[in-house]
């Protein structure tokens, strides 16, 4: 072939005569892809109370499903954890629920207190060891008592449940007095009385409901002693609440009244 002169190659039919194609490769993500890349399968990580990998999958949840299990834990029923959780609690629902129960005690009850002084004496005072007073009584309770109830059952080797499990039941059963607490802001003694107990009876049946199940299919006498047990410190949690936070009212005297030097 002389200089300046070209050879026409038809690239085409010397492919196709080889039965492939030009293709194009797409990088989008495919269906497959797509649903891999939204909803990751968390690793399998071996358990250690030391490893922090391990609880991470106890904390990966969204915003929507943990208030869609906070609503859910207000209606009491069975099954919490097999129906509304997937069969897998979290641990940051109980965790966020105990921690804005806190502050929104601690909110209410010095709202109340300095709207009582102020209405009998023009001044009003803050309490800051009531805030100390709610994080003992909520945490004590939210994650002492699960946590004790999970240890005596692995003592007698009855139920067939994980630490995460219990936590994790106290921790939404307390989601119902959030909103019963901003209630309490109504400044009549009798009201919150009814309010406090109904939120007890509620979360307190909850409770039941779940832990009872798995701790039926033991054989053992203890067992209908752990649940009057679990009932008892649910009502005592309960008093506790409404004797700490919510005994003063501006529309006359607590029906039931209860002097306490930290109000």
């Amino acid at each position: 072939m002389s200089q300046g002169e070209y050879a026409v190659v038809d690239v085409d039919d010397e492919i196709n005569d080889q039965g492939n194609g030009l293709e194009f490769k797409t990088f989008l993500p495919t269906e497959n892809n797509s649903r891999r890349a939204t909803s990751p399968t968390p690793p399998e990580v071996p358990y250690s109370p030391f490893n922090i990998a391990y609880y991470q999958t106890y904390f990966d949840v969204d915003t929507n499903t943990v208030l869609k299990r906070v609503g859910m834990a207000m209606i009491p029923r069975p099954g919490f954890i097999t129906e509304n959780c997937d069969g897998q609690i979290d641990l940051y629902g109980p965790f966020w629920t105990l921690t804005t129960l806190i502050l929104i005690l601690y909110i209410t009850s010095t709202l109340i207190s300095s709207i009582t002084q102020y209405l009998s004496t023009s001044h009003a005072e803050s309490n800051l060891p009531l805030l100390s007073t709610s994080i003992s009584l909520i945490y004590f309770y939210g994650l002492g008592v699960p946590t004790l109830l999970w240890g005596i059952t692995r003592w007698l080797s009855v139920g067939e449940w994980s630490l995460i499990e219990s936590l994790g039941l106290y921790g939404y059963s307390m989601s119902i007095y959030i909103p019963i607490s901003l209630l309490c802001l109504i400044p009549v003694g009798i009201l919150r009385w009814v309010l406090i107990f109904a939120a007890a009876g509620s979360s307190g049946y909850f409770l039941v409901q779940n832990i009872y199940p798995v701790l039926a299919s033991a054989d053992n006498k203890m067992v209908r002693l752990l649940i009057i047990g679990v009932a008892v410190l649910h009502g005592g949690a309960a008093l506790a609440i409404k004797v700490l936070f919510f005994s003063n009212s501006s529309i006359g005297p607590d029906p039931i009244p209860i002097s306490d030097p930290m109000l």
